[in-house]
């Protein structure tokens, strides 16, 4: 009914002043039409062409402006409403996974826009199953961290009514129950605790009903002081915060599903990391038995043997280059299996490639594959990139293993033709090429526009992720990966990355 006098009453300000307008405007012809005429002794038709033509291109935009005016000065509660979810639309029509700018949005316009004494927002912690107050402002600023369980007395009344609880609704409940329902008493007794300690005089509740969720869910609530004129809150007021209740369960939402997309993306990469180390790792085994035997027979000797020449002189040529292969080994599986976010530094690229041909290496002897490097002239400097080298460690990992896979894919592993792994390293201007070239039987053409595709693959096992992983490291390097193959002849996969200054 309220809505319906407040239409109604809008309808007649607004016909008023169209008759008002209206009454001016011909008052102006006909005074216009009367000057003519005392001068010149006859009207002009000419003329009053002209200011109909005149009046049809103002009136309309003059009558939009007296009504703006008139919205803003007897319907300002309205028009302010309007405009904060208007402000308020644009400001999450780009969301980003920050549940705090979210919190921080609606206590800030909501206690500006209706004068409130203070507001704060309460956001579930889906892993904790607790909601905590995310933001605040003005009496609420300090309740900040402030946590509620899941089983606390308010929050189950919101899951139960999934509707708003007022403070003067909640007292006149509270006081009907005291008469006929002590249990109850005692459960509205603490839900009234909770709201002052929330500094509260009316709950929101933020409810998602899409099927995320599977059920209905309490996302959030919007937790509201007094107004400072003490006006209670009127249904306008309601049906304006449900709207805003409602665009930020879909904010949250948005940020909950785009944390579960990177949890899972990170989950899909370590998978993928441990897909190619599972084909490597009794070879890297083998690679570290042989150094490590050696060491022992050294450490056996050295009590019998330390002063016979011939002994020192095979320590000191075989021992370092040992060692560094290990060396080698450990560096390249310890960079390998970091997960952290990209840290860019200037990165030696030949020695990200001698640590994954190091991991690799048992498998490289094992499939009878030559390596041929063409890192760089003698006395050039070393190229370096700038990049994070355990994310290249893994986009190296993968380039080399499909490789080695598509060598050997066609003859049994023990014996036959032995396959040739090229790398070659190229500085060019202001960025860095390695290719990363074998002797397979190539792409077909027909896939060489899907091979980055995700779940994209040829092979009878593999989940196909193994390279659409490898160029979105790439690409966060603001880098770029090119293939270039020719069905039968091998393929060449080129890695351009900006070099460090």
């Amino acid at each position: 009914m309220r809505v319906k006098a407040l239409a109604l009453k809008r309808t007649v300000v607004y016909s008023v002043v169209t008759a008002l307008l209206t009454g001016v405007v011909l008052s102006f012809l006909l005074i216009s039409d009367l000057w003519l005429r005392s001068r010149t002794g006859h009207g002009s038709l000419r003329f009053g062409i002209l200011a109909a033509f005149a009046v049809a291109l103002v009136f309309q935009p003059l009558r939009d402006a007296v009504q703006q005016v008139i919205d803003r000065i007897f319907y300002k509660t309205n028009y302010d409403y309007q405009r904060i979810l208007r402000r308020y639309s644009q400001l999450i029509a780009h969301p980003v996974p920050d549940l705090d700018r979210f919190a921080r949005l609606a206590p800030y316009l909501l206690c500006k826009s209706m004068r409130l004494s203070g507001a704060s927002v309460l956001v579930l912690d889906r892993y904790s199953s607790r909601y905590s107050v995310r933001a605040g402002i003005g009496s609420a600023a300090r309740l900040v961290g402030l946590t509620l369980n899941e089983d606390s007395a308010l929050i189950r009344e919101l899951n139960a009514k999934f509707d708003d609880i007022g403070l003067t609704d909640l007292d006149r409940s509270l006081k009907g129950a005291r008469r006929t329902n002590q249990e109850r008493a005692g459960h509205l007794a603490q839900i009234r605790a909770e709201m002052e300690k929330l500094n509260t005089v009316l709950v929101i509740p933020a409810i998602s009903k899409s099927g995320y969720f599977h059920q209905p869910t309490l996302l959030a609530t919007i937790n509201l002081g007094k107004k400072l004129s003490d006006e209670s809150f009127s249904e306008a007021d309601l049906s304006f915060l449900e709207m805003i209740a409602t665009q930020a369960a879909l904010s949250i939402e948005y940020v909950f599903i785009l944390d579960e997309l990177k949890k899972n993306q990170a989950r899909v990469v370590d998978t993928e990391k441990l897909a190619a180390l599972g084909t490597t790792v009794a070879g890297i085994a083998h690679e570290l038995k042989n150094p490590l035997t050696y060491l022992e027979i050294v450490a056996q000797s050295l009590a019998e043997s330390w002063d016979n020449p011939a002994f020192k002189e095979s320590v000191i040529r075989i021992l370092p280059s040992e060692v560094e292969r290990m060396k080698l080994i450990i560096d390249g599986l310890s960079d390998y299996s970091k997960s952290h976010e990209l840290r860019l530094e200037p990165v030696e690229v030949t020695k990200v490639l001698d640590r994954t041909l190091a991991i690799l290496g048992y498998e490289i002897k094992r499939r009878e594959i030559t390596v041929v490097k063409h890192y760089a002239e003698p006395g050039a400097e070393p190229a370096f990139a700038l990049a994070d080298k355990d994310r290249l460690i893994q986009v190296f990992m993968n380039l080399i293993v499909n490789a080695l896979q598509a060598m050997t894919a066609v003859r049994p592993p023990e014996g036959g033709p032995a396959g040739q792994l090229s790398l070659e390293v190229r500085r060019k201007e202001q960025r860095v090429e390695i290719a990363v070239t074998d002797t397979g039987p190539g792409i077909p053409q027909e896939n060489l526009t899907r091979i980055f595709d995700p779940f994209f693959t040829t092979k009878a096992s593999g989940a196909g992720l193994g390279l659409s992983i490898t160029k979105k490291i790439v690409d966060e390097h603001n880098g770029s990966i090119q293939i270039d193959s020719r069905d039968g002849t091998g393929a060449t996969f080129t890695v351009c990355l900006p070099a460090a200054a």
